[in-house]
């Protein structure tokens, strides 16, 4: 369901087409600057708190930690007693990046806690007047070859979830973000304990170009600590 609030924001422009993933509670809607917010309304944005780290032309979608640390904070916010009673709309900019990723977090939310198939969790922006949504691409300099759309996100998130790849109640945010970065191995479990994605080996440990190169044995602690 899309709606309109009878709201402005610091510019005086009325929102308009805000989308509802939760009737009369969650909404998600696209500001051109920060709303004020309203007693019967509580605005919050993440586009600066969970930002993308490029390697070249790429954008996202964000990590799965981010996403986890998402769905906290939304968790959070339904459950607050300061909250209760008050719509709770997250906004971000009309920056088409931002926008994108934004739009994942909410959607792979509702896939995740509010039990929506991939199809219902994108409904929302497919009936209004925003869906579009700029696709992701690869991390190259190059021609991209294929496009990653918000819904392709979503089905993956979908499919995560349903073979229980993704469990948020057992997922080490801590340790995710650890060996997801570059320095410390740049790897991730697509299928836990069986399939392991990993930039590398090389054939020496290094630093090239800022980024650094691990050799094989940069990698046998950690496999010596799991199952494979």
């Amino acid at each position: 369901m899309n709606m309109s609030f009878a709201t402005v924001d610091r510019d005086g422009r009325e929102i308009i087409d805000a989308q509802e993933f939760i009737k009369d509670r969650l909404y998600f809607a696209t500001f051109r600057s920060k709303p004020r917010q309203k007693q019967s309304m509580y605005f919050f944005t993440v586009d600066e708190e969970f930002v993308y780290q490029p390697f070249y032309a790429d954008f996202g979608p964000l990590n799965l930690a981010m996403l986890y640390r998402y769905c906290v904070k939304v968790n959070k916010k339904l459950k607050s007693p300061t909250l209760r009673g008050r719509k709770i709309i997250h906004y971000t900019s009309y920056d088409a990046r931002k926008r994108a990723n934004a739009a994942c977090l909410i959607c792979c939310y509702a896939v995740i806690y509010l039990n929506k198939t991939p199809e219902e969790a994108f409904a929302p922006f497919r009936n209004g007047k925003g869906h579009q949504f700029y696709a992701f691409r690869d991390a190259s300099y190059g021609a991209c070859t294929y496009k990653l759309t918000v819904q392709h996100v979503i089905a993956g998130c979908y499919k995560a979830y349903k073979a229980k790849y993704l469990d948020f109640t057992t997922f080490d945010v801590d340790e995710y973000e650890h060996y997801e970065s570059v320095e410390n191995g740049d790897f991730n479990w697509v299928v836990p304990s069986k399939f392991l994605a990993f930039s590398g080996p090389h054939n020496k440990s290094k630093i090239e170009n800022g980024y650094m190169l691990h050799a094989p044995e940069a990698y046998i602690p950690y496999s010596a600590l799991i199952p494979l």
